[in-house]
């Protein structure tokens, strides 16, 4: 994709700031991190949709990204695929088509690995203990959390803080 100077110039720009706030990390980072890689993305996906003649606007009527953006705005309430396929009004068989062809993930794959991102998230940028994070989540108990914590990671909460803080884990 070619790109103008001036523009790339702008893209370098946000990258350093999102280098800034990796090194210089605050509480707020994450977000910070978080809102200017979305906007670089989307900033790349409008410029690459423009020179390659596609309609941007297509992903606002996908199934697959309309479940990712509740994943998003839901997933501290909203653990359950079917509590998605409710709010998109379509069936379970639907979305996971849906994300399947579009992520190349299944819906509950995806869901979980979001779940797992937020629960580290909790980890190393709050003060919270497992027991309060859980509690955020809608765990119904905080072996429920470190059950799926570890399942999916292969560590335990305290072991995957411990290889964070050492720069082994990330």
């Amino acid at each position: 994709m070619q790109i103008d100077d001036a523009l790339m110039e702008r893209y370098f720009s946000l990258l350093a700031e999102i280098k800034s706030e990796l090194v210089r990390t605050r509480i707020d980072s994450v977000h910070i991190i978080r809102s200017l890689i979305y906007y670089l993305l989307q900033k790349l996906n409008r410029e690459y949709s423009q020179i390659n003649h596609l309609a941007v606007e297509k992903n606002e009527q996908n199934d697959a990204f309309a479940f990712k953006q509740l994943i998003e705005i839901h997933i501290k309430e909203k653990q359950r695929i079917s509590d998605y396929t409710e709010l998109l009004h379509i069936n379970r068989i639907a979305l996971n088509k849906a994300v399947k062809n579009q992520f190349n993930v299944t819906a509950t794959h995806l869901l979980k690995q979001r779940l797992l991102i937020e629960i580290k998230d909790y980890l190393i940028h709050s003060k919270l203990t497992v027991a309060e994070i859980a509690y955020q989540l809608n765990f119904s108990e905080s072996n429920h959390l470190m059950r799926f914590f570890k399942k999916q990671t292969g560590l335990t909460t305290s072991d995957f803080l411990h290889e964070y803080q050492n720069g082994i884990s990330s």
